[in-house]
């Protein structure tokens, strides 16, 4: 369910511990939380910790959400009109399909993307560099990612090039696996780490190259909630 959302371009992590979710949402505010209604809590855990999410509203705009394979009527009624839970009661036994696409309606409902397009992150130093074979000598162009989406990519190239210019062959390392791309320079600005290109990728025809990037995208969105545990 992790990759089908961030695929469907919302960012998206799992809080491994409950106890951290207050540090997470303030982390993050706005964020859509779905607990896991099956989880072993002690008992009446699952409802504080929906409650004291629910009360802080004001301070951290999140919504509540509750995933469960258990096809209660009664619990889910409980939660909807008592607890009072604002993106859904969802029954995952429905299948999986099912289930993905009442989630993404509430989603859109509770406007969880934002105004973005696409997911893009923050690269963590050191996970993240490219190597691009040039025509002038062969030799290979390297730089550092500084933030990277599906569609392209901010980065620090050791020679400057101009806007325009396109290189059909460029090797990404993302948290160590190897991809293959190619983009086009489309802008460049100034900032206090040096001169920033952006650069848009060639839609991808390769599935595994797509994929790829969006493990990276996901395993540094889990990387950011990870760290606040």
């Amino acid at each position: 369910m992790v990759r089908f959302l961030v695929t469907a371009q919302y960012e998206t992590a799992i809080v491994k511990d409950y106890r951290s979710i207050q540090a997470v949402l303030h982390k993050f505010p706005g964020s859509v939380v779905y607990f896991n209604a099956d989880s072993r809590m002690p008992a009446g855990t699952l409802d504080q910790v929906v409650k004291s999410v629910l009360s802080g509203k004001e301070k951290h705009g999140a919504d509540v959400g509750l995933l469960s394979y258990n096809n209660d009527p009664d619990q889910a009624r409980r939660y909807l009109l008592d607890i009072g839970i604002t993106c859904g009661y969802i029954t995952l036994n429905i299948g999986f399909e099912k289930s993905a696409r009442i989630i993404i309606k509430a989603l859109e409902a509770a406007e969880a993307r934002g105004d973005r397009r696409f997911v893009r992150v923050r690269v963590p130093r050191g996970k993240a560099s490219l190597n691009i074979i040039t025509n002038a000598d062969g030799r290979p162009l390297s730089g550092t990612i500084l933030d990277i989406s599906e569609v392209g990519m901010a980065c620090i190239l050791d020679t400057d090039y101009s806007v325009g210019t396109v290189f059909p062959d460029i090797q990404l390392r993302l948290w160590g696996t190897l991809c293959n791309a190619s983009a086009t320079i489309a802008g460049k600005r100034e900032t206090p780490q040096g001169k920033v290109s952006v650069l848009l990728f060639e839609k991808f025809t390769d599935g595994g190259v797509r994929g790829k990037v969006y493990s990276f995208l996901q395993r540094v969105m889990q990387h950011e909630v990870d760290s606040l545990l």
